[in-house]
């Protein structure tokens, strides 16, 4: 039985199912479309006000994070990071209220072992210890110092460690890998990224397409520009390249497909990433989802046209003699994977 669509299909004339596919496949479909996808969104994400164990969790996981960064950085800042310190105090006692099983997660735990590894690094500068300790629970100090390096802070590797990358199992180098925000400063050379754009171009897209395109910059100043306006590599060197990743909307065929270059580009980027670690030389995704004012800035320094979405920067260099990075402890497949039989 011919569905009510195949039925107008067959039955009205041809310049008004032209017509009628125009509209439906115009600028009001993709206004309707980005809206529904807002109010999903703005009822999901972990907001200040966010109460649900998933968006407490997420947001601890943020500030976790931020003070690995502190620790891993070669420059080491006796009593860096009491912004973060407060919020993830604040965010650990109201997820410990919204799940009671807090002590099982990952999440939590790895919170635990920042923390801990804050608290070691700082053995005798009192007036540190003692801000820290106006901020967390003194059993909760006292337990953090136990947990294993390996839960969170802080890691390292030499980069004697990397040199045998291109033979390791695929399994082998994903494990292995690490972003780093501190590179060698030996410059690096288009020559010596090509291979790994060459790999990338292998990743698969939507019906082939192919939207991702890829800037590579090796000019000081414009990166240091574009990394004044990103703000993610704050305090760090100026890193020896930097990778600009977009997708090209041109490619694109109807307004469902609006969000395909994030996922195509995204994709690219990941292999990007791991062909990157394969030819030995270090990497650390960025992102670039900015405001207007950013992100208008971003176009005009880069020359960016009005038909390519920003997707991601990919800070790259050498890895230095040492390197010192943040554990990012993963949560177990187990709780990101739903079976249905």
């Amino acid at each position: 039985m011919n569905s009510m669509k195949d039925t107008l299909k067959e039955t009205l004339p041809q310049p008004m199912v032209s017509f009628g596919k125009r509209v439906l496949n115009g600028y009001p479909s993709l206004i309707m479309s980005s809206l529904r996808e807002a109010r999903r969104f703005n009822k999901a994400y972990a907001k200040d006000s966010a109460t649900g164990a998933e968006q407490l969790e997420a947001r601890m996981v943020y500030f976790t994070h931020q003070i690995e960064k502190g620790l891993s950085h070669k420059q080491f800042r006796y009593g860096f990071g009491k912004k973060p310190l407060r919020n993830l105090s604040e965010v650990m006692a109201r997820y410990r209220k919204a799940n009671p099983d807090y002590e099982t997660r990952v999440s939590y735990v790895s919170a635990m072992a920042t923390v801990g590894e804050y608290v070691r690094r700082h053995a005798g500068h009192d007036a540190d210890l003692r801000y820290v300790s106006s901020l967390f629970p003194p059993d909760l100090l006292r337990s953090a110092e136990w947990i294993g390096h390996k839960e969170g802070g802080s890691l390292s590797f030499s980069r004697d460690e990397k040199r045998r990358n291109s033979t390791l199992p695929f399994r082998q180098l994903n494990e292995h890998r690490h972003s780093i925000r501190e590179f060698a400063e030996t410059p690096i050379t288009l020559a010596q990224l090509q291979p790994a754009i060459e790999s990338a171009m292998r990743t698969p897209s939507v019906c082939n397409r192919q939207p991702t395109r890829v800037r590579v910059i090796l000019n000081k100043d414009v990166i240091e520009k574009a990394l004044s306006i990103q703000g993610g590599l704050n305090g760090y060197p100026t890193p020896p390249a930097l990778i600009l990743l977009t997708a090209d909307n041109r490619v694109f065929m109807a307004p469902q497909e609006h969000n395909e270059g994030y996922t195509d580009a995204g994709l690219f980027g990941m292999n990007l990433l791991l062909a990157l670690e394969a030819e030995g030389i270090g990497s650390c995704p960025l992102n670039t989802m900015f405001r207007k004012g950013p992100e208008r800035a971003t176009r005009a320094l880069l020359g960016i046209p009005a038909n390519e979405s920003l997707v991601m920067y990919i800070a790259v260099g050498h890895f230095p003699e040492e390197c010192t990075t943040c554990v990012s402890r993963r949560l177990p497949a187990e709780d990101i994977v739903t079976v249905i039989e």
